[in-house]
C-alpha cells in the first residue's frame, strides 16, 4: 500500500528551516564527492593497474547501472516512501564506496560501479521527491538552482582538499569519507520525507472528499506519467545531458588540448572560471530565470550552450586563435557555458515534474534519471569520435547541433503547453 500522502504546503519560515539542513548535507556529500573525483580514475588506472580501459568500464557500468535501476527508483518512492528508499538506496552508496576502499581486482571494481549505480537510482527519485514536497511551483528554479550552486561549492571544495590529503593518505581514507558523507542528506530524507508528521495529515482531520482526492492522486502517480510533452521532455533530458554540462569535463579538454593545442594551464584556467562564474552567476540569473516558464528557461540554457560553443569555435577554429583574444574568447565560452547550467540546473526537474500528476513526481525523476545517465554515456562517446575524425570546427558543430536540438525541443513545449498537466493539478488545490 502506498506510503504517499497529499503534500502539506509549509510557509515561507517553515521552508527555510526544512532546507537549510539540506544545503549543509548537500554541501557535505559534494564534499565527499569532490575528495575522490580526481583520485578514483588514478587509482583504478595507477594504483590498481588495471589500466585507462577499466576507468571507462567502471564509470560506463555506473552510468547504466544508473539508467536502468531509475524507472525502479521512481516507482519503489511512489509505492514504499522516500524514507525507505532513500535509505536502501544511500545504504547501497555507502557499501560501495566502502568496498572501494580496499578492492584489489577488476571484479570488485565493477561491484562498486552498479553498487553505485544503483544507489543512486534509488536515491535521488527519493530526494527530489522530498524537495518537491510542498515546495510551491513559484519556487522550484531557485531552489534547485541554489541547490546546482551548493553542489558546485562542495565539489571543488572536496577536490582542493584532495589534493592537500592525498599526498599523506591513502585512496582509501579518502573513499570511506565519501562513503560516511552520505549519512546527512539520508537523515534529511528520513527526517521530511514520506511517512513524517509534516507529510501525513492525521485521519480525523480529513474529510471524506480530501481522501478521496488524496487516492486519485496517488492512483495517477501509479499510472499517468506517460504523456506525449513527458516524452519529449525526456528527449530533452538526454540531450541536454549528452551535449550539455558534461561536455565541460570531456571533450571540451580534448579539443582544447588535443586540436587546439592549448597549454594545460590554459585548460585549467577554463575550468576555475567556470566554476566561479557559476557560483556568481546564481544570484544574478535567479530573478530572469523566475520570470520565464520551465520549458522556456530549459530551451534558453540550451540556447545558452550553443552560443557557448560558437565562442568556443571562434576561440580555437581561427587563425590567430592562441593570442591574447582567442584566450579572452575561451573565458567568455566559460562564463557563458556556466550560464547555461545554473539555468538547466534550476529548470530542468522542475519541468520534468510539472508534467505529470501530482503523485509522480519520484517516477518522473526516476525515468528522467535515467534519460540523463544515458546521456552521460552517449555525449562524451560523440564529442570523443568528434575530435577523432571531423577536428577542431567539426567537433564544436557536434556539440552545438546537440544543443539545438534541445533547443528546439524546448521551444516545441512551451508553445505546446507543457505546464498542462501542473495547472490541472493546481485546479485541485495541488
Amino acid at each position: 500500500m502506498s506510503q504517499t500522502a497529499t503534500p502539506v504546503r509549509r510557509s515561507a519560515t517553515e521552508q527555510r528551516a526544512a532546507f537549510r539542513p539540506l544545503w549543509i548535507a548537500t554541501f557535505v556529500s559534494a564534499l565527499g564527492t569532490g575528495l575522490v573525483y580526481p583520485v578514483t580514475a588514478i587509482h583504478i588506472a595507477t594504483d590498481l593497474r588495471l589500466g585507462v580501459p577499466a576507468v571507462a568500464l567502471f564509470y560506463g557500468t555506473f552510468a547504466v547501472a544508473a539508467g536502468v535501476f531509475g524507472p525502479l527508483g521512481g516507482s519503489l518512492a511512489t509505492r514504499f516512501g522516500a524514507r525507505l528508499t532513500a535509505v536502501a538506496g544511500g545504504s547501497c552508496q555507502i557499501a560501495a564506496w566502502t568496498i572501494m576502499a580496499c578492492v584489489s581486482g577488476m571484479p570488485q571494481v565493477m561491484v562498486v560501479a552498479a553498487l553505485s549505480g544503483f544507489g543512486s537510482s534509488l536515491f535521488f527519485p527519493a530526494l527530489f521527491s522530498t524537495i518537491l514536497s510542498g515546495l510551491p511551483e513559484e519556487l522550484r528554479k531557485r531552489t534547485f538552482g541554489f541547490r546546482y550552486t551548493v553542489i558546485n561549492l562542495g565539489i571543488a571544495a572536496g577536490a582542493a582538499l584532495s589534493g592537500l590529503l592525498v599526498v599523506r593518505a591513502a585512496p582509501s581514507v579518502l573513499f570511506l569519507a565519501n562513503a560516511v558523507s552520505f549519512v546527512p542528506v539520508i537523515l534529511w530524507v528520513w527526517r521530511h520525507g514520506d511517512g513524517g508528521e509534516a507529510a501525513e495529515p492525521s485521519a480525523d482531520a480529513e474529510s471524506a472528499e480530501e481522501r478521496a482526492e488524496q487516492g486519485a492522486e496517488e492512483s495517477a502517480g501509479r499510472s499517468s506519467v506517460w504523456s506525449g510533452a513527458f516524452g519529449i521532455a525526456l528527449a530533452v533530458t538526454f540531450l541536454m545531458s549528452a551535449f550539455g554540462a558534461v561536455q565541460l569535463e570531456s571533450t571540451v579538454p580534448l579539443i582544447l588540448r588535443r586540436l587546439a593545442h592549448e597549454s594545460l594551464s590554459v585548460v585549467t584556467v577554463v575550468t576555475v572560471v567556470n566554476a566561479v562564474a557559476v557560483v556568481l552567476l546564481q544570484r544574478v540569473l535567479r530573478a530572469r530565470v523566475d520570470r520565464f516558464g520551465n520549458a522556456g528557461a530549459v530551451a534558453l540554457s540550451a540556447g545558452l550552450w550553443v552560443a557557448a560553443y560558437a565562442i568556443g569555435l571562434l576561440a580555437t577554429g581561427l587563425p590567430g586563435h592562441r593570442s591574447w583574444w582567442g584566450e579572452g574568447l575561451l573565458m567568455c565560452f566559460a562564463v557563458v557555458f556556466a550560464a547555461g547550467e545554473v539555468v538547466a540546473a534550476s529548470s530542468l526537474t522542475p519541468l520534468i515534474v510539472g508534467l505529470v500528476a501530482p503523485g509522480a513526481a519520484a517516477r518522473a525523476t526516476g525515468i528522467s534519471g535515467s534519460a540523463w545517465s544515458l546521456g552521460t554515456l552517449a555525449g562524451p562517446a560523440a564529442g570523443s569520435t568528434a575530435v577523432a575524425l571531423a577536428g577542431p570546427m567539426g567537433s564544436w558543430g557536434v556539440l552545438a547541433a546537440g544543443g539545438a536540438g534541445a533547443l528546439l525541443l524546448g521551444l516545441w513545449l512551451r508553445g505546446h503547453g507543457g505546464g498542462r498537466r501542473r495547472n490541472e493539478g493546481k485546479r485541485h488545490g495541488c
